[in-house]
């Protein structure tokens, strides 16, 4: 049996690391669901129903979370005549712990570190690509582990080999390929990150947290 590098090694303990905190986030959005449907069952128990078309105006805001670029938007009516998409107009919440609908179409998505929720790079979602962009003061090289090793070679690429085989069975067009492409400067320091034909909110999710947790990782590595 070959003996593993301490790199290796390494890799693998950042790899683990990060499945723990995906696992958990799952975990989270599992016991949330299920909360959702014991409301759900017990409102349904009650056999007391009411057209939508009966609420009024008083309309539940939907979360830009799951706004899915290039689908029509539902407006919804708030309180005092203003037209807003999941977020009231009087909001104070600060605009780094959400995601936003800007007016050209594209949804602004903050990817924050875990554990202090420090601001690390902003994310434009457009119908068919995404782009991620470092924030002021927020420098990532690179070649500062894992970038490439993980979030490039592992996660990405692991995106396209998928989608390879499915052009390979016929599943999609090869233009549906996903591909992204790296922006940086003359030192190496990443300035923007393109994903293009994502196509799937569950590799959006995927490529956020795994970003983040990415650029904490080289965060902390760079000192």
């Amino acid at each position: 049996m070959d003996a593993y590098s301490d790199e290796d090694i390494r890799q693998a303990a950042e790899i683990r690391e990060w499945l723990v905190k995906q696992l958990a986030d799952k975990q989270e959005e599992i016991e949330k669901l299920r909360s959702t449907l014991l409301l759900i069952d017990s409102l349904l128990k009650q056999g007391s129903f009411k057209a939508a078309s009966n609420f009024g105006s008083s309309t539940l805001p939907i979360s830009t979370d799951d706004v899915v670029p290039g689908q029509k938007k539902t407006s919804l009516q708030s309180k005092d005549g203003g037209i807003t998409y999941g977020v009231k107009a009087n909001s104070t919440e600060s605009n780094e712990q959400k995601t936003v609908m800007n007016t050209d179409s594209k949804v602004i998505k903050p990817l924050i570190r875990f554990k202090d929720s420090m601001l690390l790079a902003n994310a434009e979602i457009y119908p068919d690509s995404v782009v991620i962009i470092p924030v002021k003061g927020i420098i990532l090289n690179v070649n500062t582990p894992p970038f490439k090793s993980f979030f490039l070679n592992r996660i990405l690429d692991g995106m396209k080999k998928k989608d390879e085989e499915a052009v390979n069975q016929s599943r999609i067009k090869e233009s549906d390929l996903i591909q992204y492409s790296v922006e940086e400067d003359n030192e190496g320091l990443i300035k923007r990150i393109k994903i293009n034909n994502y196509r799937e909110k569950e590799r959006l999710n995927e490529i956020f947290n795994t970003s983040s947790w990415v650029f904490t990782r080289m965060i902390e590595k760079s000192g």
